[in-house]
């Protein structure tokens, strides 16, 4: 699947009606709405873990980029390819309007 890059500004929160799991390095996640299972790597479960009271794209990348040691675009493409699966997939809500 092809993603377009995220904008740094968009402002996202996670759905507060998807419960989720750390198991290791990764989490699982229920869409209590769709009772779906999801699971997320170390990278995404991070990302789910930071947007709890709402973030920007931008904020999240800084803040993952002093977790891990990693190369800031590649984490920027990184970030970009979960916040867009996880807002396709309705998990994430887009407060960019708010």
């Amino acid at each position: 699947m092809r993603h377009t890059s995220t904008p740094l500004t968009l402002s996202i929160r996670r759905r507060a009606d998807v419960v989720a799991r750390r198991v290791g390095k990764t989490a699982v996640l229920v869409d209590l709405e769709s009772n779906r299972i999801y699971e997320l790597n170390d990278t995404g479960a991070r990302v789910w873990e930071l947007a709890a009271e709402g973030t920007t794209v931008e904020s999240l990348i800084n803040r993952l980029e002093e977790e891990f040691d990693v190369d800031r675009a590649k984490l920027a493409e990184e970030v970009s390819v979960i916040v867009t699966d996880l807002l396709g997939e309705g998990l994430f809500e887009d407060r960019s309007g708010a």
